[in-house]
């Protein structure tokens, strides 16, 4: 799981990530990992309009991860997290609308430019709520 957060909340998000692992208990054997990022102007980017600060929570495959990930992605939420676009997320396309001030400039883009859905996946279309391709 990864998340970009506004660059000046990172020192914040980090204390908040270790407390919450100590409050809770959690059996963490993988680093955190950190990067920052500049911003950029790509619509459905994760640093769209701001500097940011990429944070990575990882866990080893068999691991029971959900636990670890709720709780960080709880946090990331409160610092105005956007989810990694490859990466596992729990967002809705509600949510990831409020996070996006052009999303709905992009769907009516894409609409206009795929109005069947047939350059959509199974993932993508649970986001924008498209049917399968009519083509």
């Amino acid at each position: 799981m990864e998340y970009t957060i506004p660059a000046e909340h990172f020192v914040d998000c980090l204390y908040t990530i270790k407390a919450a692992i100590t409050r809770e208990d959690v059996d963490v054997h993988f680093p955190l990992e950190c990067r920052f990022v500049a911003v950029d102007d790509i619509p459905l980017s994760p640093t769209y309009q701001r500097e940011s600060a990429y944070i990575a929570v990882h866990m080893f495959k068999g691991m029971a991860y959900r636990p670890y990930f709720d709780l960080v992605e709880d946090i990331f939420r409160t610092y105005d997290g956007r989810p990694h676009w490859g990466k596992l997320h729990t967002c809705t396309a509600a949510e990831l609308r409020a996070l996006y001030p052009q999303w709905d400039h992009f769907m009516d883009l894409r609409a206009q430019l795929d109005p069947g859905g047939c350059f959509l996946n199974d993932y993508l279309r649970a986001y924008v709520d498209i049917p399968s391709c009519k083509a």
